[in-house]
């Protein structure tokens, strides 16, 4: 049953990626629920595969405002907090992050609530920082970081670069890999430099 609708999320997530999310109807914060609704449906494939640890910390809320969360520090990742995480995105579906806060900002985390979610990398973008800039931002935060194949696409539509999207994902690459490790069950000695 669960193969079943995985297979089934996956094909929506797939029409979704080809389509282009500048195809999809509404503004961007319907746009963001549609990519969030996709990623409610694959939920079991998410949690499985390519968004494990972020999709573990989002559980079931992982559907329409659950798609804006893209990143979180080591804390909310090994306390669990589906809650914060809930919370983060659905902000970010109601109140995205503006140029004005990318600029008045340190990190990526504009709002310093220990996530970095979608409308946040796009406020950097448009505030016209230059790549380095806005992958300093992210690197400074700490924070692990995964992208959905709609993520990805979502970021793309709104002028983010292949360039930062691609190293998102190997940003802060040894907290990500100590995460995987505890999270998969094997022992890990220390943090693996985490900062966070």
């Amino acid at each position: 049953m669960l193969k079943k609708y995985c297979t089934v999320g996956l094909a929506g997530a797939l029409m979704v990626a080809a389509t282009g999310c500048e195809n999809l109807p509404g503004d961007e914060k319907a746009q963001g629920a549609t990519i969030g609704g996709v990623a409610g449906a694959a939920v079991g494939a998410a949690v499985g595969g390519e968004n494990r640890l972020l999709g573990a910390l989002l559980g079931g809320a992982i559907g329409a405002g659950g798609g804006y969360l893209i990143g979180a520090n080591w804390d909310k990742i090994r306390g669990k907090d589906s809650e914060g995480a809930q919370a983060a995105s659905r902000e970010a579906q109601t109140e995205p992050a503006t140029v004005q806060d990318a600029q008045s900002a340190t990190t990526a985390d504009l709002d310093n609530d220990g996530f970095v979610t979608m409308d946040e990398v796009v406020a950097m973008e448009r505030a016209g920082f230059s790549d380095e800039k806005i992958l300093g931002r992210l690197r400074a935060t700490g924070q692990v970081f995964e992208l959905t194949t709609e993520q990805r696409s979502y970021l793309r539509a709104r002028g983010v670069s292949d360039n930062v999207i691609t190293q998102l994902a190997t940003l802060n690459q040894n907290q990500t890999e100590v995460l995987r490790s505890e999270s998969s069950g094997q022992q890990v000695i220390g943090r693996g430099g985490a900062n966070r």
